[in-house]
């Protein structure tokens, strides 16, 4: 039987009803569904057969073997022969521009099932316009087989060897317990001598239990470098399980705070016990400072770890762009940096979920697929700033303060749903469905899913009320303009206004989309690219056909490749040429950042693969350049890593 690719009719309802019956896979084509057939074949039909032929291509080899495919299979062909209907009535009673003006509409009526959505970006997907499309049917990630651990060793070879108990026990469901009282996690520098008093006694009884029972605190350490260091394969794969670089990182993050702080409330005999976060992104001035590292970490013997790094402590702020080297920054200028990444990475950067949870991870996938905005930084930078254990994903789980850091950032995600549009929770079930297991407070090994974790009030804890002054933050002013002279950013390196786009894109070349044996390695020195926008009449058109939400543009960063077991980041600038690594990030033409955690303890000479997206949207319009054609895009290696090699194959424009 000829592929789809080769079907050359112009009938190209018969066209899709034979490529439908060959199969719409779940796990061949993974991202499309019956409803980008029904939008190409709406949007081009039976008069522009090649197009149709080109996206009938993309199906070849897809297969339906079980129930569940055949059944949309079914639901598909019955949408073909509907919409062909649709198409042939309208046809014939409208004139060409009427048709073509009311055919969309018409498809969106024909079936309920059918997203309203999906099948508008369909349509422009296939007239050229690089849209995004959530659909998938793949399948969640299952816990692994503890018995079969690949014993990824912490750096230097000690011990442990992040292996967890492995006695082959079957794990318990979880199950909410809505009897437990309500807990508060309190800012850290906050705490009183009481709380400061039962916090460090529980770590005493923790670190006082044998290292063989699974609530230890080597054991818990354990944990986390287990599944940051890959000790672990997928079920029923031979495909590493890996934590961090996916929409996995906050949920599973979420599961292993809250049965922690379960076992050192069980330590305690007392329910009440909450964790408490470390405040790091509050840039107050008052005392004591919210973004140093809180004294009880440094007071009390249980919470210290002696590995941190000795120039990082009190006063000295947090660095939350942080790349392995001072900043050199007085206090007020770390503060609004501090200030202009949190707005960057929680509010212009990530306005919906997938820029703020990271890329899908489904089961069998071959590798973490790209961060979130918040997971590459400032989680990254505060990890390596603090130093020592925590500078490492392998170790951190050692520090005391990893659990309070992870507080904090686990916070933020719901301060991220409370600013609205479309900041939710991921709908994708291979997300709600993925399970993980956890030793709980009376060691008994637990199975969870993400779904269960979305709301901490049913979880029974919630965080104390703070000020987030980061969210209305207003970088410096972008490029003081004066006639008949360069417009120069307040940093006083050159920058680009609006009027001068069309010059500088013809002095620099574009890099393009990923291909086949094109790469571009950064090493010491910025890298400049034109990348060129869809065609914005289509945009347009698009938003206005939405009426509850809006698509954000996205700037693609393509293969982005680092190694493993080196420090490495690099800023992200639009329209800003000649920026470098002295180059404040409290500027608008200042996008985003990517920053590795060195995976020591991994196979030597491995590197760590992902893409980087960041949402620009707001960035454009603040630039005021929303409405040109094409941008220059600045990728600039900072701090310890200037020099390690990155590589990165590609840099494109999408919307979602």
């Amino acid at each position: 039987m000829a592929s789809c690719s080769s079907i050359s009719s112009v009938d190209l309802q018969a066209q899709v009803l034979s490529c439908v019956d060959r199969g719409i896979s779940s796990t061949s084509n993974r991202g499309h569904s019956c409803q980008l057939f029904l939008g190409k074949m709406y949007r081009f039909g039976p008069g522009n057969p090649s197009s149709g032929v080109s996206f009938l291509s993309s199906f070849q080899g897809a297969s339906l073997g079980n129930a569940r495919h055949r059944h949309r299979k079914h639901q598909c062909k019955s949408k073909v022969l509907k919409l062909s209907s649709q198409k042939a009535s309208l046809k014939d009673n409208k004139s060409e521009p009427e048709f073509e003006q009311q055919r969309t509409e018409s498809a969106l009526d024909i079936n309920s099932s059918i997203d309203r959505r999906q099948l508008l970006i369909s349509s422009f997907t296939a007239a050229g316009l690089p849209l995004i499309s959530n659909q998938s049917m793949a399948s969640p990630i299952q816990p692994p087989d503890l018995t079969q651990c690949q014993k990824a060793d912490v750096p230097g070879g000690s011990s442990p060897k992040c292996c967890l108990p492995s006695d082959p026990v079957k794990a318990t469901d979880f199950q909410i317990d809505a009897s437990l009282p309500m807990r508060v996690r309190m800012a850290s520098h906050l705490l009183d001598a009481a709380y400061i008093t039962k916090y460090n006694r529980a770590y005493e009884l923790m670190r006082a239990l044998p290292d063989d029972d699974p609530r230890s605190f080597s054991q818990q350490a354990s944990v986390h470098c287990a599944f940051c260091q890959s000790a672990y394969l997928q079920k029923n794969s031979n495909e590493k399980l890996q934590i961090h670089f996916s929409w996995l990182f906050y949920p599973w993050h979420r599961w292993y705070l809250y049965f922690h702080e379960r076992i050192l409330a069980k330590m305690l005999n007392d329910d009440t016990f909450a964790l408490p976060f470390w405040n790091w992104d509050n840039q107050a001035i008052f005392s004591p400072l919210p973004n140093v590292i809180p004294a009880v970490f440094i007071e009390k013997p249980a919470l210290v770890d002696n590995t941190r790094a000795p120039s990082h402590q009190p006063p000295t702020l947090v660095d939350l762009t942080y790349s392995g080297k001072p900043g050199g920054l007085d206090p007020e200028q770390q503060r609004a940096e501090n200030n202009n990444l949190m707005h960057q990475e929680l509010v212009s950067g990530a306005k919906t979920p997938s820029l703020f949870f990271g890329q899908a991870y489904r089961a069998g996938d071959a590798n973490a697929p790209g961060p979130g905005s918040v997971e590459r930084a400032p989680h990254t930078a505060v990890h390596l700033w603090t130093g020592g254990d925590m500078g490492n994903f392998g170790t951190a789980g050692r520090d005391p303060i990893f659990y309070s850091h992870h507080a904090n950032v686990d916070r933020l995600w719901n301060v991220w749903k409370s600013l609205g549009g479309r900041r939710k929770d991921i709908t994708d079930p291979d997300w709600l469905n993925a399970e993980f297991v956890f030793y709980d407070e009376n060691a008994t090994l637990i199975k969870v899913k993400v779904g269960d974790a979305v709301s901490t009030e049913k979880l029974r804890y919630t965080y104390q009320n703070v000020p987030n002054p980061w969210i209305t933050h207003i970088s410096s002013p972008l490029s003081i303009s004066i006639a008949g002279t360069k417009p120069v950013s307040s940093n006083g390196v050159a920058s680009p206004a609006a009027a001068e786009a069309t010059s500088l894109l013809e002095e620099i070349e574009e890099f393009g989309e990923e291909v086949e044996g094109k790469f571009k390695q950064l090493a010491g020195s910025a890298f400049q690219s034109k990348v060129k926008r869809p065609v914005k009449d289509l945009f347009r058109t698009l938003k206005k056909q939405i009426t509850d939400e809006e698509l954000e543009e996205v700037l693609v960063i393509q293969g982005v490749e680092v190694p493993s077991d080196k420090i490495s980041k690099f800023d992200v600038f639009i329209n800003l040429p000649d920026a470098n690594d002295k180059t404040s990030i409290n500027i608008p033409e200042f996008a985003g950042t990517f920053v590795n955690v060195p995976h020591l303890g991994m196979a030597p000479g491995m590197n760590r693969k992902a893409t980087l997206r960041i949402g620009i949207g707001d960035k454009l319009e603040q630039l005021g350049i929303k409405d040109v054609s094409s941008i220059v895009v600045t990728l600039v290696p900072k701090g310890q890593g200037k020099d390690v090699p990155i590589v990165i194959k590609g840099i494109k424009i999408e919307y979602e």
